[in-house]
């Protein structure tokens, strides 16, 4: 068997001339070859990651924002028309300030009067369940 010493240390491959010298510009050349650059591909990327961000923002906005209810008409009737008219007795409000202060016009006062007039004379409604009838309405 032969020996490693044995063997002729020779250099057997060989490089062309100027090859590493052209090498960045055969890279540099084949990469951009290789990439497209869609200007929208950015555009696209931002709403692929916009957009879910942007739906989870109103989600969390929608669920956490208090509801509001049908408003002061709803309050008012799951309010006892006993307390209701107990507390309007007690508090300083005039009648003038009260229907000023719900936008009761002349209009529905008139309304108001013929509905309570025909009842009373249609329906032989007695004066007792008319008061309550327009303390109601109020």
């Amino acid at each position: 068997m032969k020996k490693l010493d044995d063997i002729p240390k020779q250099n057997i491959f060989e490089v062309p001339d100027g090859y590493f010298d052209r090498l960045p510009m055969k890279i540099q050349s084949r990469i951009e070859a290789s990439r497209p650059a869609p200007a929208t591909a950015k555009w696209s990327l931002a709403l692929r990651l916009a957009l879910p961000a942007l739906i989870l923002i109103v989600g969390v906005i929608y669920f956490l924002n208090p509801k509001v209810s049908g408003g002061t008409e709803d309050l008012l009737a799951s309010i006892n028309t006993e307390n209701l008219i107990a507390y309007l007795d007690e508090s300083d409000l005039t009648e003038s300030e009260l229907l000023e202060a719900v936008k009761f016009d002349e209009i529905d006062a008139d309304s108001l009067n013929l509905q309570m007039h025909s009842d009373f004379l249609l329906g032989g409604v007695k004066e007792n369940e008319l008061n309550g009838e327009l303390e109601n309405e109020l």
